[in-house]
């Protein structure tokens, strides 16, 4: 650390997909840059979050393709599972990438600061270690980009041993008898999946009326019926009451009931008993301790509040990621910085449009999505015309063998044909987000779609084919 103060054109605090990616574009575009991080650089995504997680489900898929092998012609005998193992490939993979990133931060000409970054007054960042500071930088633009960690309601007891966040189970090497995960989207799906795999006894308790509650109902509906076939127990409309730690977890759960007279309070409780409890019921932003408190901004809510260029009500400090609110994806926040960057370039950024962002839920199979939803379409006053196209009809899949109930679901507008919504489950369905984002951006139509040449035999054919449903009628059902 140098002496006295740096002065930089850009501080970006927080070295996570938003902060490191805006940093790089920063330091592409000619303006000197410091990015501060604490931990790190990559953040939760590439050392708590997407990448480690995604590790350890392909491991997993991998398993289940290979107990499906002699479907194939091929003969393996004694499969079994090295956990351990999967956990060691988690952090050769999660090392390289993060050797990656530090890499194009020096490349680039970032420079990196270690320690915890608070702002001072318009545009001074102080850097501490364990409270301490340790140095300061001067910026003419300041961007946030801290992130969020693991909500943990208050009346529960985390002990990182028995009630766990998602940060603490990846750290776990040992494969549960039975686990409770208390919320059923991404994060608590994508878990149920791998512990499934695991043979783990799973029981996912979910506030909402089903699991994956923010997407298509048609789609959750589908993958809680796979769920279900594969053992997997799913307690909806139940929240989470109380929980006991005693060699292992009670957890108190109270049902939702609609009907009228209510039951007793202590006829609509239960109790769960599992090895652990996994917390998975949503994330907050990281905005203590960064000095935010010394300057008037503005709020959503708990989000941070800020222009179509990530600016907040205080000049020349901008704020990206999981701080400005939902969806909380690392392609957001990376876009979010990207356009805060090329403002501060002095170029005209595109705005975002946040109902294009595609989401993707890693499981088996796959859900993925983007734009609205049926139901939100038509609260939207959409007339809408919906496409589906069942995958069991798909040659690629077939040739696969990976077809489970698996369907893709294109919403439209009756009246122009435009694409508002696509949805999808089934195998590596996420692939397929890219491009139908594309299409909306462009104000495509399901007939324009079906006049697009798709690759034979490939699983994008599926949307051939639901845009074919969408407007007239499928070809191959």
């Amino acid at each position: 650390m140098p002496e006295g103060a740096s002065t930089f054109d850009l501080a970006i605090i927080g070295g996570g997909p938003g902060g490191y990616v805006a940093a790089i574009k920063a330091a592409q575009l000619g303006i000197k840059t410091a990015l501060v991080e604490k931990d790190k650089v990559g953040g939760t995504c590439l050392h708590q979050g997407c990448i480690p997680t995604k590790v350890l489900l392909h491991s997993a898929d991998l398993y289940l393709r290979f107990l499906k092998a002699h479907e194939c012609g091929i003969t393996i005998d004694n499969i079994r599972i090295n956990y351990p193992q999967f956990h060691r490939r988690k952090e050769a993979v999660v090392n390289r990438l993060f050797q990656g990133t530090q890499f194009l931060l020096k490349k680039n000409g970032v420079e990196v600061f270690h320690g915890e970054g608070q702002l001072t007054p318009p545009g001074n960042v102080l850097i501490k270690k364990n409270g301490t500071d340790i140095g300061k930088i001067i910026a003419k633009n300041v961007i946030l980009a801290t992130g969020s960690v693991p909500f943990i309601p208050d009346t529960i007891l985390h002990d990182g041993k028995h009630v766990l966040t998602s940060d603490d189970i990846l750290m776990q090497e040992e494969i549960p008898k039975s686990i409770i995960i208390a919320g059923g989207g991404a994060v608590g799906i994508e878990f149920a999946h791998l512990f499934n795999v695991l043979g783990t006894k799973v029981t996912i308790v979910e506030l909402m009326d089903d699991i994956l509650p923010a997407e298509d109902k048609e789609i959750s509906a589908t993958l809680r019926k796979i769920f279900n076939k594969r053992g997997i127990d799913t307690l909806t409309n139940t929240s989470l009451e109380n929980v006991i730690i005693d060699n292992g977890v009670q957890v108190e759960i109270k049902k939702k009931n609609n009907t009228s007279p209510p039951p007793s309070e202590i006829e609509n409780k239960e109790f769960v008993r599992a090895d652990l409890l996994l917390l998975a019921l949503g994330r907050r932003p990281a905005l203590a301790n960064i000095g935010i408190e010394k300057f008037s901004l503005r709020f959503k809510g708990k989000y941070l509040q800020t222009s179509e260029v990530m600016e907040t009500v205080q000049e020349g400090l901008f704020a990206i990621g999981d701080i400005t609110g939902p969806p909380l994806l690392a392609h957001k926040a990376s876009n979010e910085g990207q356009v805060a960057v090329s403002h501060i370039a002095g170029k005209e950024p595109i705005p975002i449009n946040y109902q294009n962002i595609p989401g993707v839920t890693y499981c088996f199979p796959q859900v993925a999505g983007m734009g609205l939803t049926q139901e939100e379409a038509e609260k939207k006053g959409y007339k809408t015309k919906v496409g589906k196209f069942p995958l069991i009809a798909n040659s690629k899949a077939i040739i696969d063998g990976e077809y489970e109930d698996g369907f893709i679901k294109i919403i439209t507008d009756e009246k122009y044909g435009e694409i508002v919504g696509v949805h999808a489950i089934g195998p590596d369905a996420g692939e397929f987000m890219w491009g139908m984002s594309l299409s909306t951006i462009l104000e495509g139509t399901a007939l324009e779609l079906t006049n697009t040449i798709f690759p034979h035999p490939t699983l994008s054919e599926a949307i051939l084919e639901a845009a074919h449903a969408a407007v007239d009628k499928p070809i191959h059902i």
